[in-house]
């Protein structure tokens, strides 16, 4: 399957939502008795990802994703996230009755324990250049990456080259549905250096639109 880009189905800018849902309604589905343990005891934690137990916080910046790509009055889809991290986006996605599973590395805890207090599935592993990704056993009507660093060398000292983007899209093409959709959200780190403008001149001429950091493909 060719991937190519339709400018009408994909969002075509970052708009400033007005009548952004209250979050009250999708903390109430979680445990609150669970998620003050939790938060209990991240407080004060030096931990870097301790800052993620405060889930209302990225709740409230992951709801206006779901609203961009429509999620919230769209017909159930299937949703694949990269590096889905604690689950926040596909918590949501899944409130609106959409399918959802995630793919992370599993070497965090507070992840961990926040993607079984919100319920989700999620497959364990890491993306790596030349490696195909774990069989996820179904395709999806949209696979999305937020703040992506899988694109890095092991080192961090630069970013995937053309060869490694071209293979990692033909990987994540096998799992993508027909009309299906592809969101990726790079973080490009000081003076681009993850997303240097070679790989993004190979994005636009493999089909992408490319916002900022944002590329999007549809099958």
């Amino acid at each position: 399957m060719l991937l190519r880009t339709a400018a009408s189905t994909v969002p075509q800018k970052r708009v400033k939502l007005f009548h952004s849902p209250r979050i009250e309604p999708f903390l109430a589905k979680i445990d609150n008795r669970r998620l003050r343990e939790i938060q209990r005891r991240y407080a004060g934690s030096s931990d870097r990802y301790a800052k993620y137990a405060d889930v209302e916080h990225w709740l409230k910046i992951n709801l206006p994703r779901v609203q961009e790509l429509k999620l919230d009055r769209s017909p159930p889809k299937q949703i694949l996230d990269l590096g889905c991290g604690a689950g926040f986006f596909l918590f949501l996605a899944k409130q609106f009755g959409h399918q959802c599973l995630g793919l992370d590395v599993g070497d965090f805890l507070l992840s961990n324990e926040l993607i079984e207090l919100f319920g989700l599935e999620r497959v364990t592993g890491r993306i790596r250049a030349f490696q195909p990704l774990p069989d996820f056993g179904r395709k999806f009507d949209l696979i999305t990456a937020f703040s992506a660093a899988f694109n890095r060398s092991e080192d961090e000292s630069r970013g995937w080259n053309p060869e490694e983007w071209n293979f990692f899209l033909d990987d994540v093409d096998r799992y993508l549905r027909l009309d299906g959709q592809i969101l990726l959200e790079i973080n490009s780190g000081k003076e681009k250096r993850y997303f240097p403008a070679e790989v993004r001149d190979f994005l636009l001429k493999r089909g992408a639109r490319v916002d900022g950091e944002r590329v999007y493909f549809r099958s």
